[in-house]
């Protein structure tokens, strides 16, 4: 390899590694929250991904949860990740209603975004007080949720296109809120489809059922051990394959 050439692959690799540092920094640890238990992981396919997650507080009773995917691996996924989170967490300081800041996401991603880029998003704001969650959803994979009352598993998603590919008009016709309440042991899985679509080395999906057999085996564990469970059954599925696409969870759990 040519000096030069390896010289200006030296200072990419910690261009990267930077770059890496500072996601992670972006991404927030679990908050402690009266009566729920919250636990997240995120494994990018690259140094850097375009999957995120985020917890904002917005008052003593009320926060925001969610989970995206936007398009473009590496650096480009990366850039749009951090500018969707910026534009996400200075509109959930003036609004409440997902459904709303869904909208006025996509609003101003219209002008900023080229053709083919998109970003999918699973937005919840969950009330510690009443127990009770208003979700919407921009074209990202459906929200599973135990139920502990019954023992069963109910797959929620809310109409709702993905962000920055639709008109104003359009994308706001489109999109549907829907309020969940949760009784005392009930969890929910939030994932983006690098886990649903893994492959095998053979070319098989994950899919969605392993992950509501996980749920209906999760009762008395706690969020994190249930990710970590759902983290090593992806491990033997992929058998050594490398990712193709950037793995995000966060699971909430009601404990009381």
């Amino acid at each position: 390899m040519l000096p030069g050439v390896a010289e200006q692959l030296k200072v990419l690799q910690e261009d990267l590694e930077v770059a890496r540092k500072i996601q992670a920094r972006l991404l927030p640890e679990a908050p402690r929250l009266p009566a729920y238990d919250i636990a997240s992981y995120y494994q990018p396919a690259g140094e850097i991904g375009g999957d995120f997650y985020d917890f904002v507080p917005l008052d003593a009773t009320h926060t925001a949860i969610l989970i995206a995917d936007a398009s473009g691996k590496g650096l480009a996924g990366a850039l749009l990740m951090v500018e969707t989170r910026a534009m996400l967490r200075a509109i959930l300081s003036t609004n409440r209603s997902p459904r709303e800041i869904l909208i006025d996401v996509n609003r101003i991603l219209l002008g900023d975004l080229d053709r083919g880029m998109f970003v999918t998003i699973f937005l919840a704001i969950l009330d510690t007080e009443r127990h009770m969650m208003t979700a919407a959803s921009a074209g990202h994979t459906p929200m599973l949720l135990y139920r502990a009352r019954g023992g069963s598993v109910e797959i929620h998603a809310p109409a709702g296109l993905v962000l920055g590919a639709a008109s104003e008009s359009m994308f706001a016709g489109a999109m549907k809120e829907t309020t969940i309440g949760l009784e005392p042991a009930d969890r929910f899985l939030l994932f983006t489809d690098g886990a649903s679509e893994l492959m095998n080395p053979v070319q098989v999906e994950y899919g969605m059922e392993p992950i509501e057999r996980l749920l209906l085996k999760s009762p008395g564990k706690s969020s994190m051990e249930v990710l970590r469970k759902l983290e090593s059954d992806l491990e033997l599925h992929r058998a050594g394959q490398p990712p193709s696409d950037d793995i995000t969870l966060v699971a909430v759990t009601r404990v009381k």
